[in-house]
């Protein structure tokens, strides 16, 4: 390994002295100009064939157009290929509804991407109803788009269904000129939601350096005809992503029911969406960002687990731990524009809580939702309702369902809990079974719980006769040497051990707290060592290096939540 390292860092500055030679110029100095890391990293994929030649040789090429690497006028720059003038190329789309329920045409020229996809499989079973084509448009959540949400709404609301509508979308240049033109006939929105897009490999819609909320909308069609325009006709309109105050930035959730004391606001949650399925890769729980219309209502959210949603936590207790289970509440997600005012109200009627889980989000390519660069405990919640409605606003009520410390002191932006009110690690203590005393481990970064049910997390080699379980991971110490001794029991041929009961404690900022997860008759069922080198996760040595982790997973036959 060392080797490998040592063989790239050469490899890299004798490309970079010989790229110097042949056109007889100096390296600039290194006291005035610093190499990237990006760049060091270029040289150790290209060496391991991970990126191309072509894409090495860019990278010198912005070492060179930097003034770290110096080239005289005359050295030939590295051949690129010509591209479109932004006057002339596809620079944005102009969207007409007309028909149906729109008294008069409304153009939107807010849509951000647009996805057409002509006869796919999945439409086979519609074909017999005269639907031929689908497509979708995603976008910032903004007021302009007002009245193509109130026609959204009535695909969710009882009552009549809304007449299908025909649409327009003029793909513009760069000049305003209609490049293309796409008309659907006889359309109707089948799923409508918003999300949350934080992932840093996407470029955001609107002018934002963190994750951005968008909404997307998906038709189906009976017709589709494509236009081309050859007059050169401009169209009269100046195209703006919409500004700070004029998109949601943010959301207030309230909850009501029986086991609320009265109207329980939050305004700490940092991603919301409609889902209408679940699912689960090997590292993280997955809920599709999802809701057709004629789906039973679900949604999550997602946020930095504080204090203030305490009496939230206290809900998913009842549901965690035997007993009776509480009564069934009403849910209303606020979507908030920049200046303070509510563009939706998502209502959902008798809902319980399908699931509440933690874990550490340690990607360098997602946004941050404190927005921090460092990883973070987050927790989601997922909910499973009877019914749904959709407002829209602006003219909605204020109250009872705003927050009342942002009526009195005014709307700031997104909410993002305090550093000693939000959980910041956990710490594991192990007893019972042949343990003849409390084993308190070290603070874990790393730690989500999983359920039988949802699939993939499962150990293949397990039974599955339990129904709870987390894993966790951390770095191997010295001083953990009889807890892996303990663990070698679950390994080594002869006596299997005895089951054992833990606690994991979600610790907040200020080393209070926040809830305890009770598992009891608990085995280890799978014990993994491993070399994390990917450079887009954030290290827990927090080093910029790979290192050695250690990851176990546990089984437990019973499960509570707990409020020390």
């Amino acid at each position: 390994m060392k080797f490998k390292k040592m063989y790239s860092a050469i490899l890299f500055f004798c490309l970079i002295g010989l790229f110097a030679s042949f056109t007889n110029l100096p390296l600039a100095n290194s006291q005035t100009s610093e190499i990237p890391d990006w760049i060091k990293n270029n040289a150790k994929w290209w060496a391991a064939g991970l990126i191309t030649e072509g894409e090495y040789l860019t990278a010198l090429q912005y070492l060179a157009d930097e003034g770290i690497l110096k080239l005289s006028p005359t050295t030939p720059q590295l051949e690129t290929k010509p591209s479109p003038q932004d006057s002339i190329r596809a620079q944005s789309y102009l969207v007409r509804f007309s028909g149906g329920e729109f008294e008069q045409p409304l153009e939107i020229s807010t849509f951000s991407n647009y996805i057409n996809a002509d006869k796919p499989f999945y439409l086979k079973s519609f074909y017999d109803l005269g639907i031929t084509t689908t497509f979708s448009l995603e976008s910032n959540p903004s007021i302009d788009k007002q009245e193509f949400y109130e026609i959204a709404a009535s695909f969710y609301n009882p009552g009549s269904p809304a007449e299908l509508f025909d649409v327009e979308i003029d793909v513009l240049s760069g000049n305003n000129i209609p490049i293309v033109t796409v008309h659907y006939t006889d359309c109707s929105i089948t799923e409508y939601l918003p999300y949350l897009e934080n992932s840093k490999v996407f470029y955001p819609f609107s002018d934002s350096l963190s994750g951005e909320i968008r909404d997307r909308a998906v038709f189906y069609c009976s017709g589709i005809d494509i236009i081309v325009d050859k007059s050169d006709k401009k169209q009269d309109l100046e195209v703006t992503d919409p500004s700070y105050d004029e998109r949601v930035i943010s959301y207030v959730v309230y909850f009501s029911g029986p086991d609320f004391d009265g109207l329980y606001s939050v305004d700490t949650f940092s991603k919301f969406a409609p889902s209408k399925s679940l699912d689960e890769s090997q590292y993280s729980i997955i809920t599709y960002s999802s809701n057709p219309v004629d789906s039973v209502p679900q949604f999550f959210l997602e946020s930095l687990p504080s204090i203030d949603k305490k009496q939230l936590y206290e809900l998913y207790a009842a549901y965690a731990n035997s007993g009776q289970k509480p009564d069934l509440f009403d849910t209303s997600v606020d979507l908030i524009l920049g200046d303070g005012t509510i563009l939706q109200r998502w209502n959902y009627r008798d809902c319980n809580v399908f699931d509440y889980g933690l874990r550490l989000e340690d990607s360098m390519l997602n946004h941050p939702f404190a927005e921090k660069s460092e990883p973070e405990i987050r927790d989601k919640t997922d909910f499973i309702c009877r019914g749904l409605g959709l407002d829209i606003g602006p003219d909605l009520p204020q109250t009872p369902f705003r927050n009342s410390k942002i009526i009195q002191e005014g709307f700031t932006g997104p909410q993002i809990p305090d550093e000693n009110q939000k959980a910041k690690y956990f710490i594991a203590s192990m007893f019972g079974g042949e343990l003849s005393e409390t084993v308190v481990g070290e603070k874990i970064k790393s730690f989500e719980n999983i359920r039988r049910d949802r699939g993939s997390l499962t150990p293949l080699h397990h039974a599955q006769q339990y129904d709870r379980g987390f894993i966790v991971e951390s770095l191997p110490t010295l001083e953990k040497k009889s807890f892996y001794e303990f663990l070698s029991r679950y390994v080594n041929p002869g006596k299997t051990p005895e089951p054992f009961d833990i606690n994991i404690d979600t610790m907040l900022g200020n080393d209070s707290i926040l809830h305890r997860l009770h598992y009891t008759n608990c085995d280890v069922v799978d014990i993994k060592w491993y070399l994390q080198q990917r450079t887009w996760l954030y290290q827990y040595s927090q080093k910029q290096q790979e290192e050695i982790r250690e990851r176990y997973a546990v089984y437990c036959e019973g499960f509570r939540v707990e409020f020390p």
